[in-house]
């Protein structure tokens, strides 16, 4: 403590009130002051409650803080009755100049002057309208890393400050301590979340946030484009509804089911899904999600970029292959096919004329003839892997029960065709990247998978048709994505053009299981019963 008279006694401007009074009137005075804070008013409106029980209870003339921000003290004027009104006008020079704060900052005790210029080097802050002040007291607000500033009080009369009045103020300090933390706290915060709204708002990629239990907690503006939906239409409500059928009804299974095991599916890693927009479009999206733990609990955040036209362009591409391979199969039927069979004539009828001619040539002139047959159907062949199936004559479900009577035939096992209201397709592009999708499940489960029987089962949904290849085989090893050729890569790349999810996982029994579910639209299927 420094002052120039030790303070002894109570000062004559206050009431000759016992001890104990004065004791009961600042412990009251602390508790409605501290009951105020609690309740998080302004900063400023703090300070002018605080001035008014500091003038108050101890019946002085003014209170001033100085307050330490940023490297820079910034004063207030927090007296109500004092009519210095334009005190908060204070410079830099103001509280520069003056010792009394300098070495109030220098220590944590109080600070007394019973009487400014009178044996010190104390006056009061450099204003005309402070020069009548004759006594005064002032202690730091104490801060974790720093003083946080200044709180002093003033009288225009002489005045020797008692210890419970300076403990007093040592508790107000601490009390303004607090509500200044807390002030700067929520301050930093503001700053926070508007670094990271802006972060979000210019992010290119959509970023939703969802709760445990689904709920949608923030949806960015990119977020907003790529749904349709504004921020406000979609917070609080279950992120299914930007998911068709049939992943709108099993997302809420999925969460119970990793909260409950711990078993992750999606989270952590990235895949292509399908999105559902407000107007009820569906589009391919790819989606990356990763957990973590806020104070309202296990939160979990999804980056979302739509893929439409990367599929579009991707689409293209493999049109024009296809067309390609259309050209070349079609070539090798009606050019060198023809050209094979029109040689195998020609050939026969050498070998005829060599052998009414007895010819030793005979012999060799069949030999070439069969060869010739030989290669015109192995050209057959190639052509007619190269040319697609006729999807318009036959349909899928026609298509499909003829694949499984031949890989009967060809692989020699057990393959059958279901159906249920099978789905009736408007672009044929869908039906062939179906088709070919089968076709490789069923050559995958021969093998690689030594499957003896294999089911295709073909049906559709008001919301959804599913294309499914179940077989008996050894199923897949635990690490098959990594090993996986390029024949499942291919698959997945023609269920993610056509828009479809596939699915792919060891059955309950054995064997490994395909699914491919295509979301309905207008323009890719009705259902031939409805």
């Amino acid at each position: 403590m420094s002052s120039s008279t030790p303070a002894k006694y109570q000062s004559s401007g206050t009431s000759p009130n016992p001890e104990a009074s004065i004791l009961g009137r600042h412990f009251q005075a602390t508790a409605a002051l501290a009951e105020y804070l609690l309740r998080g008013e302004n900063i400023k409106q703090v300070y002018s409650e605080v001035s008014g029980v500091m003038t108050r209870v101890l019946q002085l003339e003014a209170c001033l803080v100085l307050e330490y921000q940023r490297g820079e003290q910034k004063a207030y004027h927090l007296c109500s009755d004092c009519g210095f009104c334009d005190l908060h006008k204070l410079t830099t020079k103001d509280w520069m100049d003056n010792r009394q704060f300098h070495d109030t900052l220098e220590t944590s005790e109080v600070v007394c002057v019973e009487e400014f210029g009178r044996g010190n080097s104390y006056k009061p802050p450099g204003r005309d309208c402070f020069r009548e002040f004759r006594s005064g007291m002032s202690v730091r607000i104490p801060g974790e890393r720093q003083p946080k500033g200044v709180i002093a009080v003033y009288s225009r009369e002489l005045r020797q400050f008692n210890l419970q009045e300076m403990e007093f103020l040592k508790t107000v300090a601490n009390l303004l301590a607090g509500a200044m933390a807390r002030e700067e706290n929520e301050n930093e915060l503001r700053e926070s979340e508007a670094r990271l709204m802006a972060i979000l708002d210019t992010a290119v990629d959509g970023i939703i946030t969802i709760d445990a239990r689904g709920n949608i907690t923030l949806l960015n503006q990119a977020a907003s484009r790529i749904f349709g939906y504004s921020e406000v239409e979609v917070l609080g409500k279950n992120i299914s509804m930007l998911m068709p059928e049939p992943y709108r009804r099993e997302h809420d299974g999925y969460m119970h089911n990793y909260i409950a095991t711990g078993k992750k599916k999606i989270i952590g890693k990235g895949r292509e899904m399908t999105g559902l927009r407000k107007d009820g479009k569906t589009f391919p999206l790819y989606l990356a999600v990763s957990e973590f733990h806020a104070k309202e609990g296990r939160s979990f955040t999804g980056i979302v970029r739509d893929i439409s036209e990367q599929r579009r362009l991707e689409q293209e591409v493999l049109n024009i292959s296809d067309h390609e391979r259309r050209r070349i199969g079609q070539d090798l039927h009606d050019g060198l096919g023809q050209m094979l069979t029109g040689i195998g004539l020609m050939s026969r009828n050498l070998e005829k004329i060599l052998e009414k001619e007895q010819s030793g040539a005979a012999e060799h002139a069949g030999e070439i003839t069969q060869l010739i047959r030989n290669a015109d159907e192995y050209a057959k062949n190639l052509s007619r892997g190269l040319l697609p199936v006729d999807f318009e004559m036959r349909g899928l479900a026609t298509s499909l029960e003829r694949l499984a009577a031949n890989a009967e035939r060809l692989f020699g096992i057990t393959c059958r065709f279901h159906e249920d209201n099978p789905p009736v397709f408007h672009d044929t592009s869908v039906v062939e990247h179906l088709f070919r999708i089968a076709q490789e499940a069923i050559s995958n489960a021969v093998k690689h998978g030594m499957a003896s029987e294999v089911d295709l089962t073909l049906y559709a949904t008001p919301e959804y048709a599913c294309l499914k290849v179940v077989d008996n085989g050894k199923g897949f090893t635990v690490n098959w994505h990594e090993k996986k050729g390029s024949g499942m890569d291919i698959m997945l790349f023609r269920a993610q053009l056509i828009g479809a999810n596939l699915d792919i996982s060891n059955g309950e029994e054995g064997g490994a299981e395909l699914s491919c579910i295509l979301p309905r639209t207008e323009t890719v299927y009705r259902m031939e019963k409805e």
